[in-house]
């Protein structure tokens, strides 16, 4: 079962932020929130899928309209959280594990701080294009040197 075929729109944020470790962090009080919903709500729509499809397959009408509505309503709830996501201007990558990724730059270029639910605060990050599997502990994040003024 895709996103797409849900019907649910991911979209990258329509502003690009650029977050600091400090603001990431202050922010996952909400996002915590948001992220839990998340994780149920995807989960609530693969037992539902499972439900309509034993449902179809005996042919239980009432069943299958009862599950169809609740399907659109787990479907718009979820919308709405990745609408809140796409607003703060942080992206979700792994919608099960609760994966989500903060555009922050560092050294002049790119780069995702990560967080995944469950986690106490910003702990890791990589490079724009590298995934988790570039997960790299937050210590090591290059930081640009301070220009002085009028240098």
């Amino acid at each position: 079962m895709s996103h797409a075929n849900l019907g649910l729109r991911v979209r990258r944020p329509t502003h690009r932020r650029y977050f600091t470790v400090e603001q990431a962090d202050h922010s996952l009080v909400l996002l915590r929130r948001i992220v839990a919903d998340i994780i149920l709500g995807y989960q609530l729509l693969f037992d539902l899928q499972e439900v309509l499809e034993a449902a179809e397959a005996s042919g239980r009408t009432v069943q299958i309209q009862a599950c169809r509505a609740k399907l659109q309503y787990a479907v718009d709830r979820l919308q709405n959280c990745l609408d809140e996501l796409n607003t703060m201007g942080v992206e979700i990558r792994d919608w099960a594990l609760g994966v989500v990724d903060f555009p922050a730059m560092a050294d002049g270029r790119e780069v995702y701080l990560c967080w995944q639910f469950g986690e106490p605060r910003i702990m890791y990050w990589h490079e724009y294009d590298a995934g988790d599997a570039g997960r790299q502990p937050i210590e090591r994040l290059p930081v640009s040197e301070p220009v002085a003024a009028g240098a």
